[in-house]
């Protein structure tokens, strides 16, 4: 639609356009609104004012009512805080700050104001002409709701029909023609259903509208109901009983599906059940008709009609006509009408009386002679109409018939004489053809005549049956009764024909009465419009004379107020037509529009206003100003006509409007500058305000007169993208996938939208708002409606982002990134919202903004593609327009600033550069913010690491680092240098000193990043820690509090762990009291969702069982799977049969393997698991006497990791191995719920966006893909499917052996060590040299090494996932580990005479076929110097080392040639030139070596990139995408030239496991290939498999969301416990002393509790129990006074305590009790007591007993006593106060511990157990919630009691307490 013209040559510029598209406003209710009377306002209960926005302001009750501010100030206060509604006089809560606080009531304020509108408000930001009653339309009503509802659901789908073929039979012309066809899916709506692939048959009734290239299209819904709309009242009539008869499901009538409309022919046709035999197809051709021997079968067949037109006819239809033809036998043999057929069958017969009537124009033809034509036309095609019938269809031709039949009308009895002719047809055969032909015609015009003509049919008839079955000659003789009130109804015809099989005696049908009368309100289809001939349903469609079409100028346009031309083009639409105009100027997308003053102005990216004439819409002048790129544009009509225009700076300019029209702008005023923010996304006007949609998430209120910033209202959490203003309400729409409202007259929030949506956060684009109804866009073509601030629906409107949407009245437009405005038509009610897609307007561009105005609908549109500046990147406008793009977009304001730094930074020493830091913290201290600093700060590291590490940081890299800090996910795609990224964020925030913990998935790089990054860090004076697998506590405290740690996940995990297991302070590595502050996750999505399915667990020996597994062991190898065991591969199950049960039984000499004093169901499960899931070389694999697990994912051996729940032990014992003891759970804790602990978290990795909505659901973390610095060229080939396994492993070593012939380096990636070994092997057996790199310590020993060769020429690598992470696959292969590897191989043997061992150091790297490096002179002359003086250390100085060390030596060499500049080597070799510097020396000749490898690198890098790059090809689909895609990143790092393909088998095991139905998969391949070793591309099966692969990604996101949901109940227990813990250990000795206090009152508590019930009397307490469990937890504490008390005399006391009218709250005791020890001396203690009775007082589970003081005065009774004589008994021991505190936090902690080890190990228990329930229809996670909670209620009740109980007993008697703690 959109077309460029008068552009040419090379430098044609890229001119974006703007679409004019025209349309009509119509009346939406003529004369209604003039008629209706005004509402009546709504007014307040109170003062009886009308509601306005300024001085009767609504306000919302809690009760739902509404009153003014000014009546609700001045209702009384009943209670505090309470008043009483005016309406309904109920209490209800008051705000303390007054009315303000109280909500608005939206709804009333919009409505008042939409009947009283304010007069002053005239800005139109959106002009569009109104009609009389306020609403415009922009189509025509084309049909009603009635008609609507009445047909919409009979329409069937565009696609659930397809043509095969016509049913041609050689009599049908165009008019008759049956198309045959097939349904798609299955298809269901609220009337019509039909399964997928059924047989139908189709009915032309009527002409789709057709369509033309202009403009408007109606969608395939609006074309079929525009069609039915446009037919005849008794057409539709006819179609509604049509389908009426198929809703109803009428006797042996095929279905009538709907309609349906053919795009390719364009016509619609009647969809019905179409059979597939049909009744003259059956019985075939039927010349010699039934003989007597066939009588029966002509009477099933006959009977069965008969009840198929019976049942027609009791519907109130009469086909008057019909044929073989119309009949049809079901599935089962049953005979059926088949209504399509009868339609036809009508057809035909107006064909042919219109033939007879028009072949008598220019003749003499007498009407005699005209009827006979006709029968004789009819007749000899097989279709029969009885005489009334023909008679009334000449009639209506104009063919004045004269005879006795005319005076006949058409009912039931025309039905009966054509089926008795069909009947008659079956019994003779020709013979009634030629005597109905020989005849036909003549006899109707004379009665005598016509009975001797059945005469000669009665005398046929006897002649082939003779005299036995005189009864059927008969009736069939009557049915041709030239009256037809004479002829016998259809089931007399029935039961007679029924007579020739069953005797009449033996009928019961024989007393039956007929059902089916003579009806005359009966209608006849043949009569009726549907059979009638129509020119428009015979013709083809035809494009409308009124052609829409591109206008070069404005005369013949439509004129602006044109009554005439516009009702033109008003019925142009409606037909699907519609004209445009193209405005062309601007050199970029088009970002906003406005009318106003007779002028169209239109803003772009170009950085200018264009104005346009709505007169001719020629182009009048351009604005110019802008120094950033226009985003929003806004018409203000106030006090002047002006024009506003925000920009991406952050400037906001006026224009005025009146002619002649300034260069300059009015005014301009800006937003504070700010690099992080991308300025003005929005406008809006309103009241002398203009409001600013910004992207520092505010909107702010700026006066329109002079240009100050009035207000700023905050609370989205990302960039206001869009704005409107309605009915004194301000809608800000954000990315953050909110809409807030906003009161205009005091700029007050109102309410959220969308906050409490479900689903992943969709940014809001645009709004549209109009009276009650609220529009929004989003980013994922989505719009959703709200209707009164109520969310309504949800539309899929378009496939990409929606831009831009107008409404005007029920019309809603949108458009987007597919080209294309979208005209949906809205309806409904306050319950229900119905959109109807009525068309569709296609553009060549995409949509970035809509206006309506006048009729017309203007367009803004953008270029299919741009160019953007980055890196020579060219990208689509998906890319640019994505929400990641703008994002990043945004940090190109950051990176701008950085670079302007960097000449600045340059010029620092090294000493200044250093200094740097502190100046950074000394700036902080000040008041100044991370973000304040951050471009400096991001200056300074990129400094750093190009002067220590020779790097320096891209921009995109700028980007990423940004991201980091921002606490978001970088996606960074392999080689683009995340491990410098993560320098930036990590030195910017350790500069506030709380601590950074860079995370990665393995010790090798967390040493390799601190060595390597470390340089950075502590060139720039931070400290730089490393946390290790064996180190020392005090090593790891040191490293933790270290400004920067670098660690691995596991080791920080159960560091933990660890810290909240340890005894004492002293035990503590972490940074209590806040461990966590900042976290930058290396391969994040391995971190958190591959190794989320893996809980943390510290555990200790438990089981005494370890000499069942063995025997378990060998039961398990007896049992059969398929016979005594099925297995689930899915989730890893094992179930018994009885067979299996009873052999288990009895090999285990035991009744009941589920037998609780002797379980052995445990053990044989768990030996069947390790027998069928667990396999050497896959899961683990067995060194040095143990089974050591191989993580499925990273392909490493874990060597401190064992599974749980006895599974180890069982595959200990499959392998014969030692059974280590079984564990139990101390601690634990999910990588989720450990990542959750840090208050700002982020993560790097290649591949996150597939999983970017499980990362925003569980950590609200977003993820942000950073543009590559270089474009990716790599070529990823289809995946090749094959149907063995071993058809896939032949191709690949073809593959393999193809690639390594050209010389091109191959990296095959495989799922298991298994696996790997196997290729090895065929490899071998081709003399293919090659690497393996897999879980075998002779192969993972050299990790690093293989892969870092992976990319030299002729290199081919074998490897599992370890080779999806970490070191870079350099083409022409890694220079540094080359020139280690000369090293080594010159030095090794100087330096140690000991030999490798291959288990320990690996096995050397294959180097056949590989290149030589030639060494030059000067480095030889090194190597030569090194390795004498290395000779004569050994020899002369006796100096030895063992193989381990010396390589050890070597690397701290290397990483000295890194860390010194070439001189200070050089120098630190001259000054230790006597004591022999062998480690310089190796430095200087590494250094040497190290430049000859480089040039040998990039010539052979060179050579490599020439021949494609490096090949990776991938052996298997894994369970999740990402890690193929990690594999697929190895190829094309940087830039490089690369390839990768996927070769797959159905025998592969994520298709065993997930069920893959494989033999169908076999069987297409099989067709497809004829072989089954072939492998085929694309197609139904490789779709097929990434289907099961997205499922499989489901399945294991439903494990990891299940661990995190019931892990989260254990967290909230955990943080509690946790905390408590730390407290206690960390806390000084008066918050443990404090503890101590709240554990005995709480026991107290507890007892006094259980015991007493506040609404009772205490005479009906359980005093007596009370006093016994009082009197068991004090011990020794109470002296002899109190152990003297009895029931009764604790009864009285609390009888006498009601006479006490005062209490000393320090002295609390109850009358004739021992008072407490005078212990509570001190304020610390006095403040405490004071608390606890407070705390008592206040205590809500008491509060409304009748004896709540009795009650509260026991508890502080007995807690008073327990205490003080508890520091009594402390205070005569005569300890002192530091042992003191130390045995009780002992104690403290132990108990905790304790119980919390025993609390896992329930909840675990439970987490198991409660899946059973889910069978009795209970939600497990539920359950598991209730129980959990109430399982931790009781622990801390234990926890508390023996805490209580271990301290009393252990004071009471210290010196005989050895031990003081029993766990």
């Amino acid at each position: 639609m959109t077309k460029l013209r008068g552009i040419k040559g090379p430098t044609k510029r890229k001119i974006q356009t703007c679409n004019i598209i025209s349309k009509r406003c119509r009346l939406a209710c003529e004369g209604d609104m003039e008629s209706m009377e005004s509402p009546e306002l709504p007014e307040c209960p109170v003062c009886l004012q009308n509601y306005d926005s300024e001085s009767t302001i609504p306000r919302v009750l809690a009760c739902g009512h509404s009153a003014c501010e000014a009546c609700l100030v001045r209702l009384p206060e009943r209670y505090p805080e309470t008043i009483r509604c005016p309406a309904c006089t109920q209490l209800v809560k008051y705000p303390p700050q007054g009315p303000t606080a109280l909500p608005k009531n939206i709804d009333l304020l919009s409505f008042s104001l939409s009947l009283n509108p304010n007069p002053n408000s005239g800005i139109s930001q959106t002009p569009h002409k109104q009609s009389a009653d306020g609403v415009g339309s922009f189509l025509p009503c084309i049909w009603s709701d009635e008609f609507y509802v009445t047909w919409k659901d009979w329409v069937l789908p565009s696609d659930a029909v397809s043509v095969e073929t016509e049913v041609d039979d050689g009599t049908r012309d165009e008019l008759c023609t049956v198309l045959k066809g097939r349904t798609g899916s299955g298809f269901g709506s609220g009337r019509v259903w039909f399964r997928e692939d059924e047989s139908v048959s189709l009915f032309r009734v009527g002409s789709l509208p057709g369509s033309d290239s202009s403009g408007f299209e109606f969608s395939y819904t609006a074309r079929v109901l525009k069609c039915l709309s446009g037919m005849r009242e008794e057409e539709r009539n006819e179609m509604g009983l049509l389908l009426r008869v198929s809703v109803r499901h009428c006797r042996r009538v095929c279905k009538v599906y709907g309609f349906w409309g053919n795009l390719e022919d364009g016509f619609l046709y009647l969809g019905c059940e179409r059979r597939n035999q049909s009744l003259s197809g059956k019985l075939g051709a039927g010349e010699d008709g039934f003989t007597k021997d066939g009588l029966p079968a002509f009477a099933m067949i006959a009977m069965e009609v008969c009840e198929v037109v019976s049942g027609l006819n009791s519907e109130g239809f009469v086909a008057g006509c019909f044929g073989f033809s119309c009949f049809s036998f079901d599935d089962f043999g049953h005979v059926e009408v088949d209504l399509n057929e009868v339609l036809v069958t009508g057809r035909k017969v107006w064909r042919s009386v219109v033939d007879s009537v028009s072949g008598r124009i220019g003749t003499e033809s007498t009407d005699a002679e005209v009827l006979k034509l006709a029968f004789w036309n009819l007749f000899k095609d097989g279709d029969f109409v009885s005489p009334e019938v023909l008679i009334e269809l000449l009639q209506k031709q104009g063919v004045a018939v004269e005879c006795d039949g005319s005076r006949y009308p058409v009912g039931c009895g025309s039905d009966v004489w054509s089926l008795a002719c069909v009947f008659l047809r079956l019994l003779l055969g020709k013979e009634f053809d030629e005597e109905l032909v020989k005849n036909c015609g003549i006899s109707f015009f004379d009665h005598v005549t016509y009975v001797s003509w059945i005469e000669r049919v009665r005398a046929l008839i006897e002649g082939r049956l003779g005299q036995e079955y005189a009864s059927l000659r008969e009736n069939l003789c009557q049915c041709l009764n030239y009256d037809p009130a004479s002829r016998p109804l259809v089931m007399d015809l029935m039961k007679c024909i029924r007579e020739l099989i069953i005797k009449p005696q033996c009928d019961i049908m024989a007393s039956l009465e007929g059902v089916i009368k003579e009806d005359s309100g009966s209608f006849c289809l043949i009569l009726g419009q549907l059979c009638g001939t129509r020119k428009e349903i015979l013709e083809t469609p035809k494009e409308n004379g009124l052609q829409g079409s591109e206008i070069s100028g404005g005369s013949d346009f439509d004129q602006v107020g044109d009554e005439r031309a516009d009702s033109d083009f008003f019925n142009g639409l409606a037909g699907g037509k519609v004209k445009f105009k193209v405005l062309q100027g601007h050199r970029d997308a088009i970002t906003g529009l406005a009318v106003g003053g007779d002028f169209l102005f239109s803003s772009s990216f170009d950085k200018t206003i264009h104005v346009w004439s709505l007169q001719d819409f020629s182009h009048v002048h351009t604005f110019k100003g802008h120094e950033h790129t226009i985003k929003a544009l806004i018409y203000v009509d106030e006090e002047q006509p002006l024009c506003i225009s925000g920009d991406s700076g952050g400037g906001i300019f006026v224009w005025g409007t009146c002619t002649p029209l300034q260069q300059e702008p009015l005014k301009t005023f800006h937003e504070d500058k700010d690099w992080r923010f991308s300025g003005i996304h929005a406008l809006a006007c309103r009241n002398g305000y203009v409001y600013t949609g910004s992207g520092d998430r505010t909107v702010k209120a700026w006066s329109v007169r002079d240009g100050t910033l009035s207000c700023t209202m905050s609370g989205h959490r990302s960039v206001v993208s869009t704005l409107a203003v309605c009915d004194g309400v301000l809608y800000s729409g954000s990315w953050d996938g909110t809409i807030r409202l906003w009161s205009l007259s005091d700029h007050s929030p109102l309410t959220v939208l969308g906050e409490d949506t479900s689903g992943t956060v969709a940014s809001v684009l645009s709004l549209a708002v109009d009276r009650h109804m609220l529009i929004a866009t989003h980013d994922n073509g989505c719009v959703k409606v709200w209707r009164n601030d109520v969310f309504m629906k949800s539309i899929k409107m378009h496939n990409g982002a929606v831009f831009a949407s107008g409404m005007e009245g029920k019309w809603l437009f949108t458009g987007g990134l597919d080209k294309t405005v979208n005209v949906q038509e809205l309806s409904g009610d306050e319950f229900q919202i119905d959109s109807r897609l009525i068309g569709s307007i296609p553009c060549d561009s995409v949509i970035t903004t809509l206006l309506g105005w006048q009729g017309k609908l203007f367009v803004g549109c953008a270029n299919r593609n741009i160019v953007e500046n980055l890196g020579l990147i060219r990208k689509t406008w998906s890319d640019v327009t994505s929400l990641n793009n703008w994002v990043v977009q945004d940090y190109y304001r950051l990176v701008k600033s950085v670079n302007a730094l960097e000449p600045q930074v340059q010029s620092l020493s090294d000493d200044q550069l250093t200094a740097k830091t502190a100046e950074f913290r000394q700036r902080l201290g000040k008041g100044e913010t991370l973000a304040d600093i951050q471009a400096e700060a991001f200056a300074v590291v990129r400094e750093a690491a190009k002067r220590k590490l020779g790097m320096r940081h891209f921009d995109v890299q700028i980007i990423g680092g940004a991201v980091l800090h921002d606490g978001s996910i970088a996606e960074m795609k392999t080689g683009e240098g995340k491990t410098l990224v993560s320098t930036l964020a990590a030195y910017l925030n350790a500069l506030t000193g709380e601590g950074v913990h860079v995370v990665t998935v393995n010790d090798y790089l967390a040493q390799r990043d601190a060595d390597w990054m470390g340089r950075v860090h502590r060139f720039l004076g931070l400290t730089v820690g490393l946390v290790q697998r064996g180190m020392t506590a005090e090593e790891r405290r040191s490293n933790y509090s270290c400004d920067i740690t670098y660690t691995n996940n596991s080791e920080l995990g159960f560091d933990y762990l660890r810290d909240n297991l340890a005894g004492n302070s002293g035990q503590l590595v972490m940074k209590w009291p806040k461990p966590f502050h900042f976290a930058i996750v290396d391969e994040v999505d391995s971190v958190l969702i591959d190794e989320g399915r893996n809980p943390l667990l510290i555990s200790g020996e438990a089981s005494k069982d370890a000499a069942c597994y063995p025997v378990a062991a060998k039961v398990a190898d007896l049992l059969v799977r398929g016979i005594h065991y099925n297995v689930e591969l899915k989730d890893n199950s094992v179930e018994l049969t009885e067979e299996g049960i009873a052999l288990a039984e009895m090999a285990l000499e035991t009744n009941d393997l589920w037998d609780e004093n002797d379980p052995w169901a445990r053990f044989v499960m768990n030996a069947l698991k390790a027998k069928e899931f667990y396999r050497q070389g896959v899961q683990y694999i067995v060194r040095n006497g143990k089974a050591l697990i191989i993580n499925e994912l990273t392909g490493r051996v874990e060597e401190k990791r064992r599974w749980s729940e006895g599974i180890h032990q069982a595959v200990e014992a499959k392998e014969g191995l030692k059974i280590q003891a079984d564990s139990v759970v101390v601690a634990q804790i999910t990588y989720q719920s450990l990542f959750k602990l840090y208050p700002k978290l982020s993560g790097m990795t290649g591949t996150a966006k597939t999983e970017e909505k499980e990362f925003l659901k569980m950590f609200q973390v977003p993820v942000i893909e950073v543009p590559t610095n270089l474009p990716n060229i790599r070529n990823d080939l289809p995946i090749q499917a094959f149907a063995t396994a071993q058809g896939k492993w032949e191709y690949v070593r073809q593959e393999v052996e193809y690639m390594f012939r050209q010389g091109r380096p191959v990296l095959v990636g495989t799922t298991s060590v298994e696996n790997s070994e196997y290729l090895s092997d065929l490899l071998r057996e081709q003399n293919i040299p090659h690497n393996i790199l897999n879980a075998r310590p002779k192969y993972a020993a050299r990790e690093a090494e293989i892969v870092a060769q992976a990319g030299r020429k002729y290199a081919i690598t074998i490897s599992t996932n370890m080779a999806g992470r970490g070191t870079d696959i350099i083409l022409g292969g890694n220079p540094k580990m080359l020139a280690k590897e000369i090293i080594e191989d010159s030095l090794i043997s100087f330096l140690t005479r000991e030999a490798p061992n291959v288990d320990v150091d690996g096995e050397a790297i294959s180097q056949k076929v590989l290149s030589k490096i030639k060494v030059g002179p000067s480095s030889l002359a090194f190597l030569a110097k090194t390795a004498l003086m290395a000779k004569y250390v050994c020899k002369n100085e006796g100096k030895s080392w063992t193989y381990k060390e010396a390589k050890s030596m070597i690397s701290e060499s290397v990483e000295m040639s890194q860390s010194k500049d070439l001189k200070d080597l050089e120098t630190l070799v001259d000054e230790q030139s006597e004591m022999y510097p062998l480690g310089p020396t190796i430095a200087l000749a590494y250094l040497s070596v190290l430049k000859d490898c480089e040039v040998h690198c990039f010539k052979e890098g060179s050579e490599v990139k020439n021949l494609g790059g490096l090949h990776v090809i991938g052996t298997s689909l894994h369970e999740s995408r990402r890690i193929d895609n990690q594999l697929r990143g190895r190829a094309g790092r940087q830039g490089d030239p690369g390839s990768t393909r996927f070769m797959v088998s159905l025998q592969d095991e994520m298709f065993q496991k997930f069920n893959f139905d494989t033999k169908w998969a076999v069987r297409l391949i099989s067709k497809i290939t004829n072989d089954e070793d072939m492998p085929i591309e694309g197609g139904a099966i490789v779709k097929q498999l990434l289907a099961l692969q997205v499922n499989a990604e489901k399945y294991f996101f439903g494990i990891r969301k299940s661990l995190v949901e019931f892990d989260e109940v254990l967290e909230v227990q955990r943080k509690h416990v946790y905390e408590l813990r730390q407290s206690i250990l960390t806390g000084d000795d008066e918050s443990c002393s404090q503890n101590i206090y709240q554990y005995m009152q709480a026991v107290v508590d507890e007892i006094v509790f259980g015991n007493v019930d506040a609404l009772k009397h205490p005479r009906n307490w359980n005093l007596g129990k009370l006093l016994k469990e009082f009197m068991t937890i004090s011990g020794k504490l109470l002296d002899d006074s109190f152990t003297g008390i009895t029931e009764e005399v604790l009864l009285k006391s609390l009888a006498d305590s009601h006479e006490l009218n005062s209490r000393d709250i320090h002295d609390v005791h109850l009358p004739n009790l021992p008072r407490p020890p005078n212990a509570l001396r001190g304020i610390r203690k006095k403040s405490s007591s004071l608390k606890r009775w407070l705390a008592i007082c206040s205590d809500d589970m008491t509060k409304n007993g009748r004896y709540h003081a009795t009650t509260s005065l026991l508890r502080k009774y007995l807690g008073d006593l327990l205490i003080a004589s508890y520091l009594d008994v402390i205070q005569e021991s005569g300890y002192d106060d530091g042992y003191v505190k130390e045995v009780e936090r002992a104690v403290l902690v132990k108990t905790l511990d304790c119980f919390w080890r025993d609390h896992l190990v329930n909840m675990n228990r439970l987490s198991s157990a409660v899946n059973v329930r889910s069978f009795g229809h209970r939600n497990p996670l539920e359950e598991y919630k209730i129980d959990g909670c109430r399982f931790f209620i009781s622990m801390l009740s234990a926890t508390r009691r023996l805490t209580v109980e271990s301290l009393v007993q252990y004071w009471s008697s210290p010196m005989e307490s050895q031990e003081f703690f029993v766990s």
